[in-house]
């Protein structure tokens, strides 16, 4: 950190030999100015800015105590030393009061001087580590927020940021741009500082270059635009810009991504550059997704690859952003699943691949076989088919027959067979009920069959298996 320091007093030999203590032990370049009366100390404080100022309580005109207070209005980060020829009490409660952080008497000796520079240097030094730590910590949290809207992650602490770090926002919007050149990234990304008004997290060290724009106001698409067009004359390479929709719910910041980079999809395909919101709507990219998702369902990544060759280039980056949020959506973790470079087949199989386990794990870990079992045992009478059960679970058939023979080790139809056999068993034993009674008991409507079943599973017929047992 450089220090600066700045001598008020009215008296010209006191600064110079104040100035020869100071200068002896921490360097000739260290004073910045010098002031007489407490007017001339409001303006150097204006012009040169110290970290800390030895001010002189008694001058005429405006005194030492006047001057801090209206420097302090202007500049609360300076430091004051206060230095005075009076042993008061009233006068160092009052200097306290204003901030004033060393109390030096006259004639003050060069170790009394250097060691009250010394403590407020240190408080300094402090002060500037916290608010670095502070920045940095700003920095982090704000990156962080904007790379879980773009993997479609609104959890509690991204609500927890915005409320700490943009607690007015009443809109945002996202902003996707790809430059011919690349040296005009820092160009925009300082046009769009100095211009836009509101909060601005910029995502600039990625192709597309990604900016998330949140307004205290609210903002229509006409005000967006011209905002927009001001960046794209801004130099004259050419630029892709496409722009999302304005939301004020932080849990459809999402889409504005998306939108954004339909957007930019679209916009490609003009050589010449252009920018704008998106034109149409996303049928044919949704048609695809409904497609893929079911292939993950069934595990099935070899077909849900083939879905991603027949998507258009400048769709599939919305393609992966739509699989991620509807993925969270249903709360399916998918932060281990990501897609650097949405143009790369290899990264889509790694990406649908991790997708595909994401999802047999939720399913997995929900109980829904478990369920399926239960409603199983509660209806095994009735006339049950595997689309009924896997409809009760909220499970496509494939997919459910799929995690229900791994984990009961039997097909569905096996599994619901041997729980009627064995209630079968069990009435049998009874010996209360005809054998047509049994067979609808246990959910067959057909004796015939019923018998023919039983015999498959257990080597005798219905009517042989009672006979055995009861002559037993």
């Amino acid at each position: 950190m450089n220090l600066s320091i700045a001598l008020v007093d009215d008296e010209m030999i006191e600064r110079k030999a104040m100035r020869k203590i100071i200068e002896d032990h921490f360097g000739k370049t260290i004073i910045c100015g010098e002031a007489a009366n407490g007017r001339q100390a409001i303006q150097l404080a204006d012009e040169k800015r110290p970290n800390i100022m030895l001010m002189d309580i008694k001058m005429p005109g405006i005194d030492g105590l006047e001057a801090i207070e209206r420097i302090k209005e202007k500049h609360p980060d300076i430091k004051f030393i206060m230095i005075s020829a009076y042993d008061s009490f009233d006068y160092a409660k009052q200097a306290m009061k204003k901030g004033v952080k060393e109390y030096i008497l006259k004639p003050a000796t060069k170790e009394e001087t250097i060691q009250a520079i010394l403590n407020v240097y240190r408080e300094i030094a402090e002060e500037q580590m916290n608010q670095e730590r502070k920045k940095y910590a700003a920095e982090i949290a704000k990156k962080h927020f904007l790379q879980q809207i773009m993997d479609q992650n609104i959890t509690k602490d991204l609500q927890t940021i915005k409320q700490e770090y943009f607690p007015t926002m009443k809109a945002g919007f996202f902003l996707v741009i790809d430059l011919e050149r690349e040296e005009e990234r820092e160009i925009l990304s300082k046009k769009i500082t100095e211009t836009y008004r509101y909060s601005i997290i910029q995502e600039k060290n990625r192709a597309p270059f990604i900016m998330l724009i949140m307004s205290e106001d609210t903002v229509d698409k006409a005000e967006v635009l011209r905002f927009v067009r001001m960046l794209f004359l801004t130099s004259s390479g050419k630029k892709w810009m496409g722009i999302g929709g304005i939301y004020e719910q932080l849990q459809d910041f999402p889409r504005s991504f998306n939108e954004a980079l339909l957007a930019l999809g679209q916009l490609k395909v003009q050589n010449r550059g252009g920018y704008g919101f998106p034109t149409h709507t996303e049928a044919a990219v949704q048609e695809i997704l409904k497609e893929i998702l079911d292939c993950l369902l069934q595990n099935d990544v070899i077909r849900a690859i083939k879905h991603v060759k027949q998507t258009d280039e400048e769709n599939l980056q919305p393609l992966y952003v739509l699989i991620k949020q509807n993925l969270h959506t249903k709360g399916i973790d998918t932060q281990n699943c990501s897609i650097d470079n949405s143009k790369s087949l290899s990264e889509w199989a790694s990406f649908l691949h991790q997708c595909s386990l994401s999802v047999q794990q939720f399913y997995r870990s929900q109980g829904y076989v478990e369920r399926a079992k239960q409603y199983i045992r509660n209806h095994f009478n009735e006339l049950l088919t595997l689309e009924q059960v896997a409809e009760k679970v909220e499970l496509s058939p494939p997919y459910f027959a799929k995690i229900f023979k791994e984990e009961t080790g039997k097909t569905f139809v096996d599994y619901v067979t041997e729980l009627r056999l064995e209630k079968a068993k069990e009435l049998l034993l009874q010996n209360q009920l005809s054998f047509k009674e049994i067979s609808f008991a246990v959910g067959y409507r057909d004796p015939n069959y019923f018998s023919r079943v039983f015999k498959k599973y257990f080597h005798m017929s219905p009517r042989a298996f009672r006979n055995t047992i009861l002559k037993k």
